[in-house]
């Protein structure tokens, strides 16, 4: 990111070709992925180290990525599910039975096969979680928009005049979601009354399903993000990133600065 022209202009992440496209918004959920996975295993360390907690208290955040092959299950496997509770306590939920109700011996000896909940249910309660984490993000945007506020009431005598509005960018990519979910579910339903079974052939086709999918529904967000970041962070200040080994390595053993010649490849994309 620090690298790469885009993400210092406000031109689309789209405008490299779709290679560097789907590169350029993996950036930020990678980034992600990686703090929070950092963060985690640091505390896991310092919990069990100390005797606080058992390692089997600190299971991993992250899922498998070889369970991604629906945008289904990459939501509800693969990504982290720190707020799936949370985000799914509205919207409708199944029957339950509470603790003080009497037990029925008849339902007891016989076993009833398990109902399928409606389709519609399922659904709405879908968007009801995936508008919480949009609202959930949307605050995210909110505060980076005081910060931007604040920046340039304190530089320019107009005080907000002319300021970018950056509160909505992160909602269309989390709006978008259950759209994915429903289309890949008509798709699921239509190759299951063809005869089609699961296999890998369908997993790959199902990976890149996920990919493109991924790929398109983040760019309004990620230029959006990006042009965030200039505008509240100056001179590239948010996206700053501190050398990393690899460019330390690469100058010390063979006299290459990685950095100017990643930026002049990529500006000539």
């Amino acid at each position: 990111m620090r690298c790469n022209p885009v993400f210092l202009s406000k031109v689309s992440v789209t405008s490299q070709g779709y290679i560097l496209q789907c590169l350029n918004v993996a950036a930020i959920p990678c980034q992600l992925y990686a703090a929070l996975t950092c963060v985690h295993c640091m505390l896991a360390i310092l919990a069990v180290g100390t005797n606080f907690s058992e390692p089997r208290a600190w299971p991993q955040p992250f899922g498998q990525w070889k369970d991604a092959y629906t945008v289904r299950r990459f939501w509800g496997k693969t990504w982290h599910q720190m707020v799936r509770r949370d985000l799914t306590l509205f919207g409708p939920h199944c029957s339950k039975r509470n603790s003080w109700d009497p037990v029925r011996t008849e339902d007891s000896s016989v076993d009833k096969p398990k109902e399928r909940e409606p389709w519609g249910r399922r659904y709405r309660r879908l968007c009801y979680a995936f508008i919480c984490s949009a609202f959930m993000h949307v605050c995210g945007d909110v505060v980076l928009q005081f910060r931007v506020w604040d920046d340039f009431s304190s530089t320019r005598a107009s005080g907000t005049m002319g300021v970018p509005n950056l509160i909505g960018y992160s909602a269309p990519y989390f709006l978008l979601q259950p759209v994915g979910v429903l289309v890949e579910d008509a798709v699921v339903e239509v190759g299951k009354r063809m005869g089609l079974q699961e296999g890998r052939w369908t997993r790959m086709v199902g990976y890149a399903w996920v990919w493109v999918f991924t790929s398109f529904s983040l760019v309004f967000s990620v230029d959006g993000l990006k042009n965030a970041a200039q505008a509240g962070y100056p001179a590239g200040e948010g996206i700053g990133i501190g050398v990393t080994s690899i460019e330390i390595l690469a100058d010390r053993n063979f006299g290459v600065e990685v950095a100017p010649v990643m930026s002049s490849w990529l500006s000539g994309m």
